[in-house]
């Protein structure tokens, strides 16, 4: 089955512990990331680690919006932010994200060759309230 047959069938049958694990075979990032989207029965734990396995930034952000809403731990989704090395990313999840883990993502932002990205960051958490 083909991932947008799969999410055709999840938005018509809802959760079902079958369709979670068809997705979870595809192992595919955003597939995962729809699923834990649409379904608050879905196994986050599960999710994340093929988020996690893919390496694709924006997906593991939009994730851990998710994840954090639903109070579960969002360190390995941050670590994959940073190490992306994409300030825009760093900066986004700091002030989005709750529970995110300010002083490190600043500092990772610090070590940016881009300086833009350090002003962005401090504009950002000045106005959210952080600083």
């Amino acid at each position: 089955m083909t991932a947008v047959e799969l999410l055709k069938r999840i938005s018509e049958q809802g959760f079902n512990e079958q369709l979670q694990q068809q997705v979870v075979a595809l192992d595919d990032a955003e597939l995962a990331y729809r699923f834990a989207h649409d379904l608050p029965e879905a196994d986050l734990e599960l999710l994340e680690a093929i988020v996690i396995k893919a390496n694709q930034p924006r997906i593991a952000y939009e994730f851990s919006l998710i994840k954090a809403e639903r109070g579960g731990a969002i360190e390995q989704l941050q670590n994959v932010i940073i190490d992306s090395n994409d300030g825009g990313l760093m900066i986004l999840f700091a002030a989005d994200v709750d529970g995110a883990d300010i002083e490190l993502l600043e500092d990772a932002v610090r070590q940016h060759p881009e300086t833009k990205y350090l002003q962005l960051f401090e504009a950002e958490m000045r106005q959210k309230g952080f600083y």
